[in-house]
């Protein structure tokens, strides 16, 4: 099956019918919900305290801002506490193979040959595009 370089894992997964676009939808879903939240990462680091962490949120929700950026504007953080939170949040975060398995649509032998596959058909179509690039110039 040959990938485009754009194809990200769920859809792949849907085009090789392993998974439906609902299935991902949840998955997705999941993922977000397991994903610790900014301000509480930095109340564990005692770097705010519940209150501030609500001033910032009605704020970034007023401004539409994301929450680093509303508590860099306040001054509560600086731009180097937001990119460590921001990486403990990435780290804490499961992983969409993770979720697929836990809630049980695949199993991780199956997981680990897709993703693979996946991962070998994305080297190939960069692999392609490289080529056309060099071709045109």
């Amino acid at each position: 099956m040959e990938i485009a370089m754009s194809t990200g894992f769920g859809e792949y997964l849907v085009l090789r019918r392993l998974l439906t676009p609902r299935a991902v939808l949840q998955v997705l879903k999941n993922q977000a919900r397991s994903r610790p939240h900014l301000g509480e990462l930095a109340v564990h680091r005692g770097w705010l305290t519940w209150g501030q962490v609500l001033g910032v949120i009605s704020l970034a929700e007023q401004l539409k801002l994301r929450f680093g950026e509303a508590a860099t504007r306040e001054g509560l953080l600086n731009a180097t506490q937001v990119d460590e939170l921001l990486h403990e949040q990435e780290s804490a975060t499961p992983t969409l193979a993770d979720c697929i398995v836990d809630l049980g649509f695949l199993d991780s032998h199956v997981l680990e040959r897709e993703q693979g596959n996946y991962e070998q058909g994305i080297q190939m179509a960069t692999s392609k595009a490289a080529l056309a690039e060099g071709v045109r110039l």
